[in-house]
């Protein structure tokens, strides 16, 4: 294989590209009845290499749908040591133009599909970028465009991604996840980076959207592993169940919402014979919840606690560590990943706070940012108890937790608040029996002579933003609620979706 690509000596790199010319013609991926073997991730590095030959393109960015070919490109351009620039396919279709264009990646891979989307070609043309598209028997091809490619210049670094957040999707903030902290988060959850490399024989079963950081870190992660991966468009309860009964995995990954609809659907106990354990993460989970399950397919289940600011999970459970202490630490996030220090410190002063008191949590390592030196800041109260169990206890700012997906209220006001009828907009989260909450929205209007209503506002904003930061509800009100310094109240408002409603919709 040929290993020219930027930086390629990289131990993530290298571990890579080992694992996917193990065995050539052994089954690499499963999607929609058809398998993929090894081979098509082999060619897809080899075809990127040459795709990119003498364009001295590192920054690569990817619009990331559930698909083979894409999970193949991801994996192409980490094992060059490139940049994986994550771009949404949930963006409508002028945030994908705009994210394109504000990032300016060297080379776009895409489907045909979101090639053809109003604005991409515009916003790649501007960059010069190399246009590549997917394909059925090879993974990445080149696409015919109108326009020479000619990428800006970056300047040499160790980022591997950069990554979506996922409470900014739609605005350009982004998490820099470097290949030293990649490499630190999968050491620290167990991954091998050294030693022979060898293919396990096992199957992961990966349907969480590869723009976000569980998706993106298991499908690597089933690749440095050996595992082959059962790919999902989308988590569906019928198509889940039979992957889980055809391939018997020993681990299977329920976020808290996928954990209810199994329940809510009567999924049959069988299907769990063979999972050995349930990894719940992305958003708290109610230990009445996990009870439940347990009880009723006798798997435990084990949480763990991260961020895509910290290129995985930091702290979490493991079998042992539940044997030991399950009982006793219930509602427990689990302790701190191998490398990981974690703190309590007063949200005010900065003061760390004694063992048992809440506060803000913070950590460091060298998966985080600063690698270790210094202390990164979350955005979530907690507490640690004398054992050094982790419990978090909520959120110390305005985030809405949508089913795993973190939205900030102020990405949702801003682009309603650039509609010409506008003249302000709060957005809250509100309780959902599936998801945990859901974003509704009030807004008042400029005047009456230029109305807007519910339905059009909402058009506005699927054009701008990803899908899970659409309101469920938008409600226009003649004035906003506001405290005696008049700050809008977001409690004034929530409270506005909790009686019936004023106003048309």
């Amino acid at each position: 294989m040929n290993d020219v690509g930027p930086d390629a000596a990289r131990p993530l790199s290298a571990r890579l590209r080992r694992m996917v010319s193990i065995d050539p013609a052994a089954t690499a991926m499963t999607f929609g009845g058809r398998s993929y073997p090894w081979a098509f991730h082999r060619e897809a590095v080899e075809d990127l290499e040459q795709l990119l030959d003498g364009t001295g393109a590192r920054r690569v960015g990817i619009v990331l749908r559930n698909r083979p070919a894409l999970v193949a490109a991801l994996i192409a351009v980490l094992a060059t040591g490139r940049e994986v620039v994550t771009l949404s396919p949930f963006h409508g279709d002028v945030g994908l133009a705009e994210d394109i264009e504000g990032l300016a990646p060297q080379a776009v891979i895409a489907e045909p599909g979101d090639w053809a989307r109003g604005g991409v070609r515009d916003a790649a043309r501007a960059a010069g970028a190399v246009a590549v598209q997917t394909g059925e028997e090879r993974a990445l091809v080149r696409r015919e465009v109108d326009w020479a490619s000619d990428p800006r210049p970056v300047e040499p670094s160790d980022l591997a991604v950069l990554m979506l957040t996922s409470g900014t999707t739609g605005k350009p903030k982004r998490a820099e996840l470097t290949y030293g902290r990649l490499t630190a988060a999968y050491k620290a959850a167990g991954t091998a980076l050294d030693g022979e490399p060898r293919l396990s024989g096992e199957t992961q079963i990966l349907w969480t959207s590869l723009v976000h950081i569980s998706g993106l870190y298991f499908a690597v992660s089933s690749v440095l592993d050996g595992r082959t991966t059962a790919l999902m468009d989308r988590f569906e309860i019928g198509e889940w169940t039979g992957l889980v009964r055809a391939h018997r995995p020993k681990v299977v990954g329920l976020p808290p919402t996928a954990m209810r609809m199994v329940m809510d659907a009567g999924v049959p106990a069988d299907v769990f014979d063979g999972v050995r354990v349930v990894l719940s993460g992305t958003a708290p989970l109610d230990p009445a919840d996990a009870e439940r399950f347990e009880a009723r397919y006798g798997v435990p289940v084990l949480t763990n606690y991260g961020a895509t600011e910290f290129a995985g999970a930091i702290a979490g459970w493991h079998l042992k560590l539940r044997r030991q202490w399950g009982d006793a630490k219930r509602g427990s996030a689990g302790r701190a990943h191998p490398g990981v220090e974690l703190r309590i410190v007063d949200p005010e002063s900065g003061t760390p706070l004694a063992t048992g008191e809440v506060g803000v949590l913070e950590a460091r390592g060298a998966q985080l940012p600063g690698g270790g030196d210094r202390w990164t800041r979350t955005t979530d109260l907690a507490s640690l108890d004398e054992d050094g169990f982790l419990f978090i206890h909520g959120r110390a700012d305005d985030a809405i937790n949508r089913g795993g997906f973190k939205i900030v209220p102020s990405v949702i006001e801003d682009a309603l608040k650039a509609h010409p009828a506008v003249a302000d907009a709060s957005a809250v989260g509100v309780p959902d029996p599936r998801l945990g909450e859901v974003p509704v929205a009030a807004v008042t209007l400029r005047s009456p002579a230029e109305p807007a209503d519910p339905a059009e506002l909402r058009a506005w904003l699927g054009d701008r933003l990803a899908r899970y930061h659409l309101p469920t509800e938008i409600r226009i009100v003649d004035e906003l609620p506001r405290t005696p310094s008049m700050k809008i109240s977001r409690p004034g408002v929530r409270a506005l979706f909790a009686v019936p409603e004023r106003t048309a919709s």
